[in-house]
């Protein structure tokens, strides 16, 4: 196992990862002991949101500034670089050293059937159950039997290219077959975009990559310009007409996302509507902004309230999977709390939202259809080790470092507050996972194993170690 000293680990990082392991009392079995906090008088387990608390003056809000650690670049005179471009083998997606992606070209999916008329089928809408009969999804466009549900498989439609797909999103293939849709891309290839700018990726937060067009009003082309642990380099939300559209690319601090609802494999959020019963009235400071400024928070913070009320769904889930499993009651008092913790934030978030956008909102109904099935130790396992193991992490790192880069008090006291709620529901998450080690560990370890095999691109530095750490654990005890 490769040790990381705190040379090379961000401090801020290296704090959370030490409280987490403190609070599991497995920090002496992490990387050999290596791993070491913020502090060398509090062992590193100090409370993380003190840090938060404790952040440095940085420029306004959450509209693409930061502060401490942040770096402001100007808007790029020069067309972007890719240095030691590296195509697929199909040509279509070249990778640049400097951090993005680019689509270069359409294409279409090798080793797709020829023998049908895809196109005449319809595509899958809605929960198919392919887990008794996967031949069932072949009667739609592309269907596979590979979507995971609680209890089973469901059918999707993949796509051989990008006209199987609805406007506004491609075809992404992946070796030899069928690809799948990816939404929410406003170019398709380089020809959708100015000459000598490309459909780039561009991390938006929360695990969310579609491809944009850059264009010489960016002020940054990749998160490696930004510095910062956890910054992002992503399209500022403007407001054209009624409608929401992408400005420039700028460094921020990127997005704070809570637990995500998973349902399907996939997230599930509520829309945002007109309504005054869901928020908690804030004051952030507003008369310096400009109309685009106050419009571009106020559909950040929306979104954000939008994630934490997702993520109360995700607790309310989490509650009665406990209760299924008849777990202690140490782990459903915490899940209550979260509950509770994910509420506040809700509220909270969408009263700084209802401040920038100067009316009520709140967040609209829930979609939780197929979510509620019965699922098993090793279901409820996988899920917790995806939303709270990973999720909650990613989120306590986020809220910190938006908390550092914040200069208005009222939005630096929100993330401090939300960085300490999310550090715990990260506890609650390896506590569980301890709990079901120690229930069925034969079952449970290789889950483990399978999650570290291929870990998210989210908080690997602090949810990797606490999982190995809980894996040599198991195997002392044994």
């Amino acid at each position: 196992m490769a040790v990381l000293t705190p040379a090379l680990v961000p401090p801020r990082v290296q704090g959370l990862r030490s409280s987490l392991l403190a609070s599991l009392g497995l920090l002496h079995l992490a990387c050999g002991g290596a791993v070491h906090g913020t502090s060398e008088s509090s062992g590193g387990t100090e409370n993380v949101a003190g840090a938060a608390g404790n952040a440095s003056t940085s420029t306004a809000g959450q509209s693409g500034s930061g502060g401490q650690g942040m770096v402001h670049p100007t808007p790029h005179v020069p067309k972007p670089t890719c240095t030691s471009p590296q195509p697929d083998a199909a040509g279509v997606y070249v990778s640049c050293t400097e951090g993005y992606t680019y689509r270069k070209k359409s294409d279409r999916c090798r080793g797709v059937e020829t023998g049908r008329d895809e196109a005449s089928l319809p595509r899958v809408s809605g929960f198919v159950d392919c887990s008794a009969d996967p031949s069932v999804c072949s009667a739609y466009q592309y269907g596979a039997c590979q979507s995971q549900t609680p209890n089973g498989l469901a059918c999707i439609s993949l796509c051989g290219s990008d006209a199987d797909c609805e406007a506004g999103s491609t075809c992404r293939c992946s070796g030899d077959g069928p690809g799948q849709c990816t939404y929410g891309d406003s170019c398709e290839t380089d020809a959708d975009c100015e000459t000598g700018y490309h459909c780039a990726s561009t991390y938006m937060g929360c695990g969310y990559t579609p491809f944009t067009c850059q264009s010489a009003q960016d002020m940054c082309f990749s998160a490696a310009e930004c510095g910062g642990d956890f910054a992002v380099c992503t399209p500022e939300p403007i407001i054209v007409g009624d409608q929401a559209a992408q400005g420039a690319r700028k460094c921020g601090p990127g997005s704070v996302c809570g637990r995500p609802f998973l349902v399907l494999s996939e997230p599930r959020l509520p829309a945002a509507v007109s309504r005054t019963d869901w928020l908690r009235p804030q004051a952030p400071a507003v008369a310096h902004l400009t109309t685009q400024e106050r419009a571009a928070l106020a559909e950040h913070f929306s979104q954000l309230g939008r994630m934490e009320h997702a993520s109360i769904a995700a607790f309310a889930r989490f509650q009665l999977q406990l209760l299924s499993l008849g777990a202690p009651p140490e782990l459903v008092e915490a899940c209550n709390q979260a509950l509770v913790d994910e509420t506040a934030h809700t509220r909270l978030c969408f009263g700084i939202a209802s401040a920038y956008a100067g009316r009520a909102l709140g967040p609209g109904p829930l979609d939780v259809q197929y979510s509620l099935e019965t699922a098993s130790l090793i279901d409820v396992v996988d899920l917790v080790i995806a939303e709270g193991c990973f999720g909650e992490t990613r989120a306590a790192l986020e809220a910190l470092e938006a908390a550092d880069n914040a200069e208005d008090p009222v939005i630096r006291a929100a993330y401090a507050g939300i960085a300490e709620d999310e550090q715990r529901h990260a506890e609650l998450a390896f506590r569980f996972v301890r709990w079901a080690l120690e229930r069925e560990p034969d079952a449970v370890r290789p889950r483990i194993r399978a999650a570290l095999a291929t870990p998210p691109d989210s908080a690997t530095l602090v949810a990797v170690p606490c999982l190995q750490a809980l894996l040599a654990a198991s195997s002392l005890a044994a």
